[in-house]
């Protein structure tokens, strides 16, 4: 792939750190005539650690957060507890991302939110792929969440999850709600990726001006997707039935992200639901009124 270029004025509209990455940053691609195999995923998906292995440790160290094992519903995580951690006020579950094929629960943005929020963080390791195709890694993300929303009791929780995290984090919502599984105060979504069909028309515009083509992103996500169809809800949030139920959401985008469009349909698809949420309260409410005015003309 090109390097991107862009003129002085496009330079002065971002940091000078983000201008000099952008001017140097060449993208990666793998054509078609080359096999994406399992033994290749694996050893990208271990380069990718190693270098997520010293920002991760470093974080831990800087700022004394500690790390537990925990288990909930027979699905592994960690909690992230950070060191002037504010007790009763709940805690958030993150998941993490990495194309679904890499990234564990110890991701840096599960660090960074317990850091930054002083609250725990409990963070799903989820089985990845090819190792497991969807909805293994939806499933076990419910049940994770399940099993903390139980020991919280009433103390609020909040959902966060990063790209793929977040294509799971908003499917396994829906599901919840579905089960009828207490709502997070809110779900936080960074780049997320919530169609995953390949559809939007920033997959096209901004194709080889995201750091990760669009094209190899596909490619890598249908170890994740296998022969099922990417605009199964379970897969694609965006095809989800969406109600005023869905906790209030923030999402991060760029410019030059790939998922920029995904982020748009989403916050029409909120905005409409939350529409129809108040169009049934208030269908709900007069038809309280009026069948109560004949109740009491009955009697």
């Amino acid at each position: 792939m090109p390097k991107t270029t862009f003129n002085a004025f496009q330079q002065r509209t971002v940091s000078s750190q983000a201008a000099k990455f952008i001017s140097t940053f060449k993208g990666f691609d793998i054509p078609n005539f080359i096999p994406i195999t399992n033994k290749m995923i694996l050893r990208m998906r271990k380069q990718f650690q190693d270098g997520e292995d010293k920002v991760e440790l470093d974080l831990i160290k800087r700022h004394h957060l500690k790390i537990e094992p925990v288990t909930y519903n027979n699905v592994p995580g960690l909690k992230i507890t950070p060191e002037n951690v504010i007790a009763g006020q709940g805690a958030i579950v993150n998941i993490h991302g990495g194309g679904f094929i890499m990234g564990t629960a110890r991701d840096r943005n599960g660090l960074l939110a317990a850091t930054e929020t002083h609250l725990p963080v409990y963070s799903v390791n989820y089985t990845l792929s090819p190792e497991a195709a969807a909805p293994i890694a939806l499933e076990e993300a419910q049940n994770f969440y399940a099993g903390v929303v139980n020991e919280l009791g009433e103390q609020p929780v909040r959902v966060m999850g990063s790209s793929a995290g977040s294509t799971i984090a908003a499917s396994m919502l829906v599901r919840a709600h579905a089960a009828g599984l207490k709502m997070p105060q809110v779900a936080i979504l960074f780049c997320p990726a919530l169609d995953i069909s390949g559809d939007g028309d920033s997959t096209v515009f901004d194709s080889r001006r995201d750091a990760m083509s669009v094209h190899l992103s596909m490619r890598l996500a249908k170890t994740y997707i296998d022969k099922k169809d990417p605009h199964d809800p379970n897969l694609s949030p965006m095809y989800a039935e969406i109600g005023a139920w869905f906790p209030a959401t923030y999402m991060t985008t760029g410019t030059r992200d790939m998922m920029i469009s995904n982020v748009l349909r989403f916050t029409d698809k909120l905005k409409k639901g939350q529409r129809a949420g108040r169009q049934y309260n208030q269908r709900r409410y007069v038809a309280r009124l009026y069948l109560g005015r004949n109740f009491t003309r009955s009697n």
